[in-house]
């Protein structure tokens, strides 16, 4: 009742307006004049209520002159002030679409104008919603700047999005000719705003080479003057996930890149990252080791066997993508060297279905599992997991069969940390060479890499004691870290690296231990969702990541938790397919089909909608007369 009573409301203002009865004030506007009522203009716009609510002399004026407005934008806002409508767009949107160069586009662009200066916010919103629906390439650089001039953020973002789809469009796209006038406008753009856009996750390339090639198309409209600045912009471009022989022939090749030394570093970064010799986890975070969604290639957590509820070993590989929360089978592990159960892991940080077993990444795309037992035999074979052919491997066997050991990759190299010997391994070689063994020998240990220097920590053979030692690769040689008094742990602890500092994850308890090797001090971080009793510590995209194991209640879990140190807060990634224990996870990149930033769209489809009923109006419209009534009151 209340509604259809302010509908009618409403509908007698108008109606009023219409027979020019009770009018009280005229507008001035160009060489138009428009009578209406003051109250009306008042509820609809802040502007007026300030106008003729306040000891201004327009307050008490028959007549008010209106300046920097043209009369067809004040006639549409005034019929919005009594109807709620704006006929102009309703009609032309529900008429299909334009282009950004018709006459509708630029009597849009004056009314949002008119809007904003008269402070009408939904007639504002409404023309910033039908200017984003029919955005252009070749336009969308202007409108970013005007939806932010004029503080319209949907209509910007909605401009960033579009630059962003285009900006290294292909020649043969169905829209090349708008995309090719994009691109000649962002040779013009100042640094500081192709950079804005080559450091975006959204930048939609085929490959990161078409990023590089916007860069270099900048550079080349002006070389004399921006030749310098090229190291600012490549180190936007992710060069690492620049292909071997596009890297090679385009970047390398190029005379610009070759003669800049800044340029040649991020180069050689690239050669290291695709080498598999740059550890992107014991650096800080860096958006040149993260693959843009359009290429399709994606860091991935690779979860590979363990045991189900019933003790039962598997041999399933799947992989998480914490972009989407997707799964994925991976190729299994071949089942023949599966044992016929899984022991406790009591000298490695997991296991997979060999009991024993150990599995480390080993570059961009590769992972290896090596050693283990069935219960009957030591293995000493190793098998490598490639992600761009989804296949298994068998490579050059250890030189010792061995089960419950750790292993690491640091420098690109694989190695086997045993309480009797250490040996490492060469993927271009396929080969193994034994190493100094530890120091002091143990039972039960756990390794990662950190700043070039391999940890272990662990309880030492025949005692409960727990000491961390650390290897040197160029002196070949194993030392005791004086680290100070170790955290009260029953059981050695799993341990991974990220950005120069060594977390710790204990099996009896949510605690978090760090260990800063270059300060040689220990700290905690919050602690945990939950326990994970035989669950498997991974680092991915800069976080922490913990799965599955036996949770607080002894009830076996399939939660994926996230740790993320800019935040320093845990929160739930996932869940695994199934609960398990005593499995492996390491992050290797996978190729998948390109996302199409279908998520992307989805999110504008959402900022989208209140704008969309702007033009049907129907929520906008209840809004205003509502807002209306209250004033009249």
């Amino acid at each position: 009742m209340e509604a259809a009573h302010a509908s009618s409301v409403l509908r007698g203002l108008a109606s009023l307006r219409a027979e020019r009865a009770l009018l009280d004030v005229t507008l001035l506007a160009g060489g138009g004049e428009f009578g209406a009522h003051r109250a009306v203009l008042a509820a609809a716009s802040a502007y007026f209520r300030a106008m003729f609510g306040g000891g201004l002399r327009e307050a008490r004026a028959a007549r008010v002159r209106l300046h920097g407005v043209e009369p067809e934008c004040l006639a549409m806002l005034l019929d919005f002030a009594y109807t709620g409508r704006v006929a102009a767009l309703e009609e032309e949107a529900g008429g299909g679409g334009a282009s950004s160069s018709c006459p509708e586009s630029g009597l849009a662009e004056r009314l949002l104008r008119a809007a904003d200066l008269l402070q009408f916010p939904a007639v504002k919103a409404a023309c910033g919603a039908w200017l984003a629906a029919r955005l252009e390439p070749s336009a969308a650089l202007e409108m970013e700047d005007f939806g932010e001039a004029f503080a319209c953020p949907t209509l910007a973002r909605a401009a960033r999005r579009c630059v962003l789809r285009h900006a290294a469009a292909d020649a043969e796209s169905a829209d090349a000719e708008s995309a090719g006038e994009l691109s000649a406008q962002l040779e013009r753009v100042p640094l500081s705003r192709l950079v804005s856009y080559l450091r975006e996750d959204a930048l939609r390339v085929p490959k990161e080479e078409s990023a590089f090639a916007l860069a270099l198309r900048w550079v080349r409209a002006e070389p004399s003057s921006r030749a310098p600045l090229l190291p600012e912009l490549l180190a936007h471009v992710r060069l690492p996930f620049v292909r071997r022989f596009a890297l090679l022939a385009q970047v390398e090749g190029e005379p610009l890149v070759a003669r800049s030394e800044p340029c040649r570093r991020l180069v050689a970064e690239a050669r290291l990252f695709q080498d598999g010799r740059l550890d992107r986890h014991d650096r800080g975070p860096s958006a040149r080791l993260r693959p843009r969604p359009s290429t399709g290639l994606a860091e991935i957590l690779v979860v590979l066997g363990g045991c189900d509820r019933d003790c039962d070993e598997l041999v399933t590989v799947d992989g998480f993508n914490p972009r989407t929360g997707h799964w994925r089978y991976l190729a299994e592990f071949p089942e023949h060297l599966g044992g016929d159960t899984a022991q406790p892991p009591s000298a490695t940080t997991s296991t997979s279905p060999v009991a024993g077993s150990s599995w480390e990444h080993a570059g961009p795309g590769l992972g290896y599992r090596q050693g283990g037992s069935d219960g009957s035999r030591l293995y000493d074979c190793v098998w490598r997991y490639n992600s761009s052919v989804n296949e298994w491997t068998e490579v050059s066997p250890m030189l010792k069969a061995r089960e419950y050991h750790s292993s690491v990759v640091l420098d690109g190299l694989l190695y086997a940390v045993a309480a009797d010997s250490t040996e490492r391994y060469d993927h271009t070689l396929d080969s193994w060479e034994p190493l100094q063994p530890m120091l002091y020998p143990m039972d039960n240990c756990s390794t990662t890499a950190c700043r070039g220097k391999l940890y272990a920590v662990g309880s030492l053979s025949g005692k409960e004691s727990m000491v961390m030692q650390c290897y040197d690769p160029e002196l070949d040689l194993w030392s005791l870290v004086n680290c100070g008094q170790l955290p009260p742990w029953s059981f050695a602890p799993k341990t991974v690296t990220l950005s120069g500092l060594m977390y710790f994850i204990r099996d009896d308890s949510a605690e978090v231990d760090v260990y800063n090797p270059a300060k040689n001090e220990w700290d905690k971080i919050p602690s945990m969702l939950q326990v994970h009793v035989g669950g498997s510590l991974s680092a991915l995209g800069g976080k922490l990541y913990v799965s599955g194991g036996y949770d607080n209640t002894f009830e076996l879990s399939s939660m994926v938790e996230c740790y993320d140190p800019e935040t320093r807060k845990w929160s739930v990634a996932g869940k695994l397919p199934e609960p398990i224990f005593w499995h492996s996870s390491v992050s290797i990149f996978r190729q998948f089909m390109p996302e199409t930033l279908q998520e992307e769209e989805e999110e504008e489809e959402e900022e989208e909608r209140p704008l969309e009923n702007a033009f049907n109006l129907n929520q906008q419209r209840q809004n205003l007369h509502n807002q209306n009534l209250n004033e009249l009151r």
